[in-house]
């Protein structure tokens, strides 16, 4: 039988030296960033602190977690940013991404594709879906107070040509959430 996704993360926390994070609240977890410019390669999260919701959900703390907080990333989307306000959200639409996913100084997922009409997930609005790259039953676990970030490039699905697009991503999977277990 294979480890679950919350045995994991204690294991590998245990081996970096986090012990506490087994005392934490277990969630489920989904950070997002988006530019709402078009451009031929995203960086994802870096800077994000300076973005604002909806562009973004990490807040100030930026592209690393606070001390005794962690996501195992089980799943990564990509997704179109229809309109510079970030609120409007299309497909990709015959747009397919290749991506590397970095965290402190290690590339561990590198020039992996999500492709256009694979896996759909995170209806935005309602409606269109977000192409989808499943890491269950592997994960990878960005640490707490570790920086991580995505590069991006997205290109036509069709004569995988390089394009110019508004783009966002989407980092889901099992967390840890600060835990003070007391009333404050």
């Amino acid at each position: 039988m294979g480890m679950s996704a919350q045995d994991k993360m204690i294991t590998v926390a245990n081996r970096l030296g986090l012990t506490s994070l087994k005392d934490m609240q277990g969630t489920t977890r989904m950070v997002y960033d988006s530019q709402t410019t078009a451009a031929l390669t995203h960086t994802f999260f870096k800077g994000a602190s300076q973005r604002a919701f909806p562009l973004t959900n990490v807040g100030a703390n930026g592209n690393q977690f606070q001390v005794d907080e962690a996501l195992l990333v089980e799943k990564i989307a990509f997704f179109v940013p229809a309109a510079a306000d970030g609120i409007t959200y299309a497909g990709l639409a015959g747009l397919s991404v290749k991506f590397d996913l970095v965290i402190g100084n290690k590339t561990v997922i590198k020039d992996a594709t999500c492709e256009f009409g694979g896996e759909q997930a995170f209806y935005n609005d309602g409606a269109v879906a977000s192409s989808v790259i499943d890491l269950e039953g592997v994960g990878i676990l960005i640490p707490p107070q570790v920086e991580y970030y995505v590069v991006a490039k997205p290109f036509d699905s069709a004569t995988r040509v390089a394009s110019s697009v508004r783009l966002g991503c989407y980092l889901f999977g099992t967390g840890a959430l600060l835990n003070f277990n007391t009333t404050i």
